[in-house]
């Protein structure tokens, strides 16, 4: 038997832990919004300036939740002194660090749009390359949004598979274009998006693991 409950036991009744789970909601559902600004720079050309100043306003916002969160944990646990809320709090201090690094990857798929992407670039590539899996991270990161703050262990589970398999399909993708004659900055720049949104999809299944796994195994869902 395991020394650690689920999330789901952990929350139950507990205005603290459904409080503070609805900032890492927040957190990602910010990240939904900024990954919106992105796609559209990559995509339909928005201008830098515009997306940038949407971008780190929203970025600033994030990590503010982050130590939110990170603040209301070692507050609660110096007034409150329950030994049997330091897995949730070990849940929470998990969960935002997965949720600030989408937010950072959001920003380095900004830095490769705006420094690496040629103005002249077919856009049609990037939304043929990239649609599919730009689609699939908005909709994973409102589901696991959703499913961390109402500790659906079901749902934490099909996060965790779809990221899996969203990552087999980056890899190939990756594969692909390594061994086309696709220009190199265009190649280049394919490569390191989809790598980021690999790592995006990894994080999002950590946060589900927090979900569907015992705390002690959080992050460590294949094995």
């Amino acid at each position: 038997m395991n020394v650690f409950g689920s999330i789901r036991d952990m929350f139950r009744n507990d205005n603290w832990s459904q409080g503070t789970s609805a900032r890492v909601g927040e957190m990602l559902d910010i990240c939904v919004k900024m990954n919106k600004f992105v796609y559209r720079v990559l995509i339909e050309g928005m201008s830098h300036e515009e997306a940038q100043k949407k971008l780190y306003d929203r970025d600033r916002r994030v990590n503010n939740l982050e130590r939110e969160v990170r603040r209301s944990v070692v507050t609660h646990l110096a007034v409150e002194g329950a030994s049997h809320d330091v897995p949730t709090a070990l849940i929470f201090m998990n969960a935002v660090k997965d949720a600030e690094r989408i937010g950072d990857y959001i920003k380095n798929i900004y830095d490769v749009a705006h420094e690496l992407v040629p103005e002249s670039a077919d856009r049609s590539l990037y939304k043929e390359k990239l649609s599919g899996f730009a689609d699939e991270i908005r909709t994973l990161m409102l589901e696991t949004a959703e499913t961390f703050t109402e500790s659906d262990e079901v749902r934490a589970r099909i996060i965790i598979d779809t990221a899996r398999s969203q990552s087999v399909a980056l890899e190939a993708a990756i594969a692909e274009i390594t061994r086309s004659t696709l220009k190199t900055s265009d190649a280049v720049s394919l490569v390191l998006i989809m790598r980021f949104y690999k790592r995006i999809f990894s994080h999002l299944s950590n946060i589900a693991s927090t979900v569907c796994m015992p705390v002690d195994r959080m992050d460590f869902y294949d094995e």
